[in-house]
């Protein structure tokens, strides 16, 4: 029988009535749940598999069906793998819809509503589900609703499939990785108390306002108004006792217990409010935080197989030991840190390093947790597990560093703190000066509540100005100041680069063939398959128009190579390690321009046509379109210290700096190091930002005072940093930058607003013309005004489009 090349299968065993097939673990959910319907249609009598072993075993009448039209029939079927960018992005709605406890409530094209228990269980899969729709191309707008468990997508059909948004959907609900009922449990209740005391001060004022027109409820006022401001007399005696120092907390519980004392009940129930609304903006954000970092430990492998006395038992990665020897296969996440003392296989290690090009490993050679198998089988000696292995470390040092920064004070909240001696001593005298009514007057005039009331607002408005022009800002306190910084280090692989390489030189090593026709074979024989630098030969030769011949026939070894027969032509395509295994010889001129390509630091692929090498296509870094730009931009701003680092040899990493005007640049950087060179600015007194977008960026931007990724990097490097480009364009940096200008200039002009009307008040109070009733009139209204400025639009459309139209 005529071998059928199956999209990311292959085929166990075959005779007449079944047929077993093996899968990768990433494409077996959605290749098994496409199969499923084989039986629904009745071509397959059943359909069984095992998830851990990756295997399908499909039984058909063979009366009815020859093996070879079964076959076909399989491969139709298959057919939404090959055509998905990402295999496991193809699952059909009867996996969604009973599986895994989704239920689709209406499906139109380009619109999607669907309901999961885990949206109300668990705040983290709403966040998942929230976030990766935002992430997603294609999608125009969403909304995820807890209490109902339902999520609403309004999506572009020509951009974004339906398959690939429930397969999405299906892989961001799910928190461990793994459907099953222990992931629908609750988590142990954990009470939001800046939501409880928003609450209670929100019902105070209420109740205070109504006691207005109503003096019945004055004593339940004042008591609910007394303990809504529990909270605030616990944080100042705090500060006085444990932190010794004066904040706001300070100014506000004598305020209010003076008010109370002397029958002003709706005056310090709002002033409660106020305080409580930032400080739930505050903790959602560092709740955010938390949560994305979960969900990068949520996505880890929690099965795999260890090897003992040669057969392969299914394991619990939780229960591995040092020294304990495990199976990985095609497909599979790799769990541990560890040696490889079998096998070959190329494994991806985008998610940890960044870099597009994966890399091959043998025998002696380490890998690590959070990489993948991509083809071929490795068998590991564990080294590291759990919180030992390296990007579990990363994420550990990542946890605290984050904690630390979504707390830092506001510009709005240090203004508070710093005004509340001054207060306090012009009380004092307008005590001794006027009496108690000129006290009242003053305290009541303080400088803290009305920008603590324009500062959120202004920050929710430049928020989300920043999220209507693609820019996700995930510290607030970052926003206030990004435009101060003194420089900026850039990030070299899939920051100023394309994440796909480009094809460059093809080297023809046998004269009768043309670089066209070399080009032609690659893409013929790499056109089943998703990897970067298959992506890059199909861009290439689908830009050149080339047509591609039929495969007869195919062997997919995706450890290191792919033959086709084409023609009657054996063909196979793959790397240089691929080529010696092979004993394919390479003639001396070849060799020649290889070692000027590995100099430069680009990799290549190689042709071989029935036994000889007929020609190697380079692969080279493709500079991001706006790089250049950007890179002006930001010295147009007065920002001289530009930098570029890299973990890439030194003489691509020169002529990129030279290509973009970066002057100074660090090449041949270990991850662990990056972290480092960012201090050492740090030590010179400049505040230094990052952008990144791999694992191996993490603990850099981490430790940079401002750090920026891209979407499509890595998950940790997206949660790690202060703000994300949803986009990809670099060319957002001026658009964040001027946000950050716009928003500085607001709150500013919130401070004046509060400043001038108070010193007023507070003038005079001590001449005894104002009292305590003028000065609350005085400070609500003004107060009122700063909140209108903070609600003022910041940063026009035409501005924005002017800044990304000129890349």
């Amino acid at each position: 029988m005529t071998a059928i090349p199956f999209p990311l299968a292959s085929v166990r065993s075959s005779i007449p009535g079944r047929l077993r097939l093996e899968l990768p673990q990433f494409a077996w959910p959605a290749a098994f749940g496409l199969l499923g319907e084989l039986v629904e249609r009745g071509i397959a009598i059943s359909a069984t598999g095992n998830r851990t072993t990756g295997s399908v075993l499909l039984h058909y009448d063979p009366e009815e069906l020859s093996g070879f039209s079964f076959a076909e029939q399989v491969l139709a079927t298959l057919e939404p793998l090959r055509q998905a960018p990402n295999a496991a992005e193809v699952v059909p709605e009867s996996r969604l819809a009973s599986g895994v406890g989704w239920e689709i409530v209406s499906d139109i094209p380009g619109r999607l509503r669907a309901r999961h228990p885990n949206l109300s269980l668990h705040a983290a899969a709403g966040d998942r589900v929230r976030i990766g729709l935002l992430q997603l191309d294609g999608v125009i707008a969403h909304q995820v609703t807890a209490a109902t468990s339902g999520v609403l997508v309004r999506y572009d059909p020509e951009r974004l499939s339906r398959a690939v948004l429930l397969s999405k959907l299906d892989k961001l609900v799910t928190l461990d990785g793994e459907p099953s009922e222990e992931g629908l449990l609750p988590p142990p209740f954990e009470p939001d108390f800046a939501a409880i005391n928003l609450a209670a001060s929100s019902g105070a004022f209420g109740l205070s306002v109504m006691a207005l027109a109503a003096p019945i409820f004055s004593g339940a006022a004042v008591l609910v108004t007394a303990a809504a401001s529990s909270h605030i007399f616990w944080s100042a005696g705090k500060s006085l006792v444990v932190d010794r120092e004066i904040k706001v907390d300070i100014l506000d519980a004598a305020v209010i217990s003076l008010a109370l004392a002397h029958g002003y009940v709706a005056p310090s129930a709002f002033m409660i409010w106020v305080v409580d609304v930032g400080d739930v903006l505050l903790d959602y954000s560092a709740k955010s935080s938390t949560r994305r970092l979960s969900q990068f430990f949520g996505s880890q492998a929690r099965m795999t197989r260890r090897l003992i006395d040669g057969e392969e038992i299914d394991t619990l990665v939780s229960e591995l030991k040092i020294n304990d020897v495990i199976v990985v296969e095609t497909g599979e996440q790799i769990p541990v840190d560890g040696e490889v003392i079998d096998g070959d296989a190329l494994v991806d290690q985008h998610a940890l390093t960044g870099e597009f090009a994966p890399v091959e490993r043998s025998v002696g050679e380490s890998i690590f947790a959070m990489t993948a198998v991509m083809g071929g089988r490795l068998v590991v000696r564990v080294g590291k597990t759990g919180a030992d292995t390296q990007a579990s470390q990363i994420v550990e040092i990542i946890e605290h560093s984050v904690e630390h920064k979504v707390r830092m004070v506001t510009l709005s909240e240090r203004f508070a703190d710093q005004m509340v001696l001054p207060t306090l001593a012009l009380g004092g005298i307008g005590r001794v000066v006027q009496g108690q009514g000129a006290m009242l007057a003053v305290l009541n005039a303080d400088f803290g509540t009305g920008t603590r009331i324009a500062g959120p607002l202004a920050m929710l408005n430049a928020l989300s100005t920043a999220a209507r022009h693609g820019i996700v800002v995930k510290n607030g306190a970052v926003l206030e100041s990004i435009h101060l910084l003194d420089a900026i280090v850039f990030d070299k692989t899939g920051t100023l680069t394309q994440e796909v390489p480009r094809v460059g030189r093809i080297i023809a090593s046998n004269p009768a063939f043309s670089e066209e026709q070399i080009l032609t074979y690659v893409a013929c024989a790499e056109q089943r398959l998703s990897h970067p630098i298959a992506r890059a030969v199909m861009a290439r030769a689908e830009e050149l128009g080339l047509e591609l011949p039929a495969i007869e026939d195919s062997d997919y070894h995706l450890g290191f190579g792919v033959e086709v027969t084409i023609g009657g032509d054996r063909v196979k395509v793959g790397s240089r390690r691929f080529v010696e295994r092979e004993e394919i010889e390479i003639d001396g001129s070849v060799g020649k321009q290889l070692e000027e390509i590995y100099r430069r630091g680009s990799s290549a692929t190689f042709a071989v046509l029935n036994g000889s090498l007929i020609g190697v296509i380079e692969l080279e870094a493709d500079v991001r379109p706006e790089a250049e730009r950007i890179i002006k931009d930001l010295r147009s701003r007065g920002l001289k210290k530009i930098y570029m680092i890299s973990g890439d040899q030194e003489i691509p990493t020169r002529e990129l700096a030279n290509r973009l005007g970066i002057d100074e640049f660090f090449a041949e950087v270990l991850p662990e190091e990056k972290a480092q060179y960012v201090k050492k600015l740090q030590d010179q007194g400049l505040k230094v930002g990052m952008v990144g977008d791999g694992i191996n960026d993490s603990v850099a931007l981490s430790q940079a005072d401002y750090s920026v990724s891209l979407r499509g990097g890595a998950d940790i490097a997206a949660d790690t940093a202060d703000v994300m480009f949803m986009d990809g364009n670099l060319a957002n940096f001026d658009v964040l930058l001027d946000i950050s200008e716009e928003l500085r200039n607001n709150v500013e002009r919130s401070v004046l607003l509060t400043v001038v009307p108070n010193t007023v008040c507070i003038i005079g109070a001590l001449s005894g013309i104002v009292g305590f009733g003028a000065s609350l009139l005085l400070n609500n209204v003004f107060n009122m005004v700063a909140a209108g400025n903070g609600m003022m639009p910041i940063y026009s459309e035409g501005k924005a489009e002017r800044r990304l139209s000129s890349v």
